[in-house]
């Protein structure tokens, strides 16, 4: 109800997010700050467009300190500015984490649908981005931490040369952190869990609230804030992702078309009938239309396209 009674006209949020950025900014001076408070008195839109972002800010941290800001590149400087904007046009109701992609659209590296990426760090350190995915990298004196906000993502610890004391390298999910023990790792955020696969070495996991425990080459589970799901076997092949690959054995056709369905734009779905079919194969990721065409030649399915975004599998009659 805040929101309809006072609603903020685009051209005002512009000005909210133009002086949030410039006050944050390490560039602005005192008349710069007495520029800003003029504006925000000269008229009740503007002191709620102020307001509004500044919640913001004080509830998300969205603004480092003028230091950080200052290597921020012109995308993130964008988007920064975007969701201050959005910020000053929702009611106040509405500004919470869980209402803007605050995250992917601030990381540091991200992916879109479809895309892959495979990044060296500072440490020495390999970074893969699957499909979807965003991370921040945090490294300072005490540690080297990637945040994973979302999608997937497989590490190859490195040796850190550059300096002279051990800082281990970890990585924060929503659901706990690991400390990776010289080490190869897949991470996968899922709704409500993580999901870890180890592959060399060993890693040291802590959810947020219980006891942590060390997993070793060739062991997987998924856990939650409170505790660990079932081990098992770490399977290679669920990495193949890294070449462009999709490997699958005797896998079911509802769990095959949900993970082809992430490095896809549009919707994916298929009839009940269909669902426990079982497929094999290695599939190549960077044309999904034709990992799709080719089903009914293995399978008693048909593939129709009701648009070029929405494709729908069906039993053959």
């Amino acid at each position: 109800m805040q929101g309809q009674q006072n609603p903020i006209s685009r051209d005002v949020a512009r000005q909210a997010a133009h002086w949030m950025l410039l006050l944050h900014s390490g560039e602005a001076d005192s008349q710069d700050h007495a520029d800003c408070q003029k504006w925000r008195s000269a008229r009740p839109e503007n002191e709620l467009a102020w307001q509004r972002v500044a919640r913001v800010q004080e509830r998300l941290g969205v603004l480092p300190p003028a230091v950080g800001m200052a290597s921020f590149n012109r995308e993130r400087r964008q988007g920064l500015k975007k969701l201050l904007i959005c910020a000053a046009l929702l009611p106040a109701g509405y500004l919470a984490y869980q209402s803007l992609p605050w995250n992917p659209w601030m990381a540091d590296h991200r992916t879109a649908v479809g895309e892959r990426r495979r990044i060296e760090l500072a440490d020495g350190s390999l970074l893969y981005l699957n499909t979807d995915s965003a991370v921040d990298l945090h490294f300072d004196d005490e540690q080297r931490l990637i945040q994973l906000h979302r999608g997937e993502i497989l590490v190859t610890s490195g040796r850190d040369p550059g300096y002279p004391r051990h800082r281990p390298l970890r990585v924060q999910t929503a659901e706990g952190r690991v400390q990776a023990l010289g080490t190869r790792f897949g991470v996968r955020q899922l709704p409500g869990q993580t999901q870890l696969a180890m592959f060399e070495g060993a890693v040291r996991v802590e959810p947020l609230e219980g006891k942590g425990r060390t997993l070793s080459a060739s062991e997987q589970l998924r856990f939650r804030r409170d505790g660990f799901g079932a081990m098992s076997v770490a399977n290679e092949q669920s990495i193949g992702w890294q070449r462009g690959q999709l490997i699958v054995e005797s896998m079911q056709l509802a769990e095959f078309l949900a993970e082809l369905d992430r490095y896809r734009p549009g919707l994916l779905r298929h009839d009940p009938q269909v669902a426990d079919l079982r497929i094999s194969g290695t599939f190549q990721l960077d044309n999904t239309d034709a990992i799709l065409t080719a089903l009914p030649a293995t399978l008693p399915v048909t593939v129709s396209y009701r648009t070029r975004y929405w494709v729908h599998v069906a039993v053959r009659e």
